[in-house]
């Protein structure tokens, strides 16, 4: 046990030393390379921690070799071209015609994931963006509607996304279904072809469509 307990403050000290000379970001700050070396630094060090079989020398090696990758990599990152292929790059998801399906498609994300990141970022209807850029350490830069003068203080329940019913949304805000298929028929579309439909509590509504950019009104929709 003993043995155990002096590896462990051994492998925490190299841990914490590595990990402090890789930077002070945060997990949700990191870039994906940063992420997969934290990971598999982590992991390295758990194996020679619990396994006396190991070597402690073999964890140690292993944790600073993960720490020199990170460094080319950053090296390799000044290069424009070789920070596209290691990072990415970032990617509009919002823009004066609404959600970029077409960019969502590429990141993997649903209209879901955009309207989660809005609100991690403290916007919470698409009217108060006028673009909205997806960063490579998955975070959200808004630039806001400059016409806006005021935030929105209510919260847009989204009713269709990604053109079907939310139709848990519906039943807990209590919204009456064939006032919202009123609307969209009003509107002469068809639920399949509706990116997002959403409704605040005072009837604003938002609106975007596959063939059509994003619209904001004033509806009336019944409640139950």
């Amino acid at each position: 046990m003993l043995i155990v307990f002096v590896r462990a403050i051994i492998l925490f000290a190299v841990l914490l030393f590595t990990m402090r000379l890789m930077g002070k970001r945060q997990i949700g700050e990191m870039e994906p390379f940063e992420l997969v070396i934290t990971l598999v630094i982590s992991e390295l060090a758990c194996i020679p921690m619990a396994d006396r079989s190991i070597p402690i020398t073999f964890g140690i090696v292993a944790i600073l070799t993960m720490f020199v990758i990170h460094q080319a990599i950053l090296l390799m990152s000044k290069n424009k071209k070789m920070q596209t292929i290691i990072n990415g790059k970032p990617v509009m998801v919002i823009d004066t015609h609404g959600i970029d399906t077409e960019a969502l498609k590429s990141l993997n994300m649903t209209v879901g994931d955009v309207l989660q990141a809005m609100r991690t970022a403290e916007y919470f209807s698409l009217e108060e963006i006028t673009y909205g850029i997806m960063e490579t350490n998955g975070q959200l830069t808004v630039i806001p509607n400059k016409n806006m003068t005021e935030k929105q203080q209510t919260l847009p329940i989204v009713v269709v996304e990604d053109g079907s019913w939310n139709e848990e949304e519906i039943s807990q805000h209590n919204f009456d279904k064939a006032s919202l298929e009123m609307l969209l028929r009003q509107e002469r579309l068809n639920v399949k072809n509706v990116v997002i439909l959403a409704i605040d509590e005072n009837n604003r509504m938002t609106l975007q469509t596959k063939h059509r950019p994003i619209t904001f009104k004033n509806v009336e929709v019944k409640r139950l």
